[in-house]
């Protein structure tokens, strides 16, 4: 059985709106939270398959948010980190088309890049709320990329599979990551924060390590659908769909909670 390291690495920051990361939680707070890009390492020494979840954001002003600390330099320290060159990644997985997702594709050049079907469509002919979230130009360089499209469930390699998991955008999709410790979920934006997972909690904490209070869910449930979606009952589906695909022992990797950054997985 393969089984494989995922190592975070912080490659931008956003200021998000409260209700964006929790459906119809606390309007009027907004929480400070990393962009993030996932690296996938085998622990075979003798496999020198590389991997990618997400190209990250553009640094600066985009989509009426400022980014700082984006582009490809953070992506490209945190991969040294690892003894990791860019021309090393094998394959690219984008788990959806959003800005702060797919802006670097072109840091990968000898990348495999992965999306599904239904996404390029969404990136495509967005509905109107979503089209400042799709990049004209991001998409355009997903589209000259060495580009597979994927419809539904796919089986990258041993350990590795793609789900589609839409709900947040049209063809979101997760990856299921077999590690020493069982398999993780990595949900990208099915669960921004530690309140989707766990509705009760009193207070979270923002990428600056500072505590913010929150009020929890006024009613019983043990997930908070994210606040920008397309779809909501979908996100219960999907989010459903892989807890129960990791099982009990599995774990459920966020998108944007700043308690992903640090070590690596498994923990």
């Amino acid at each position: 059985m393969s089984t494989y390291t995922v190592h975070p690495i912080r490659c931008g920051t956003l200021d998000l709106p409260k209700s964006g990361l929790t459906y119809l939680l606390e309007e009027g707070q907004t929480v400070r939270s990393p962009v993030v890009v996932l690296l996938l390492l085998p622990d075979d020494p003798e496999d020198d398959w590389v991997g990618v979840v997400d190209a990250g954001a553009a640094e600066g002003e985009l989509a009426g948010r400022n980014i700082p600390h984006g582009g490809p330099d953070p992506i490209r320290e945190g991969l040294a980190e690892q003894g990791v060159e860019p021309a090393d990644v094998d394959h690219l997985i984008l788990t959806h088309l959003h800005h702060d997702h797919a802006a670097n594709v072109e840091l990968f050049p000898e990348a495999e890049v992965l999306v599904q079907r239904a996404e390029l469509e969404a990136a495509r002919d967005p509905l109107p709320y979503m089209k400042r979230v799709y990049i004209d130009d991001q998409l355009a360089t997903v589209e000259r990329a060495d580009t597979t499209v994927v419809d539904g469930g796919y089986r990258l390699r041993e350990g590795i599979e793609l789900r589609l998991t839409p709900g947040h955008t049209e063809g979101m999709q997760s990856v299921v990551v077999d590690t020493a410790d069982g398999p993780h979920a990595l949900v990208c934006d099915l669960v921004y924060c530690r309140q989707n997972l766990d509705p009760s909690l009193t207070e979270i904490h923002d990428v600056d390590g500072r505590t913010i209070a929150v009020e929890p869910a006024d009613y019983d449930a043990d997930y908070v659908p994210p606040g920008l979606h397309v779809d909501v009952q979908a996100c219960y589906d999907s989010f459903e769909r892989m807890r129960g695909r990791v099982g009990p022992a599995g774990t459920i990797v966020a998108g944007h909670d700043p308690a992903v950054l640090g070590e690596p997985f498994p923990r």
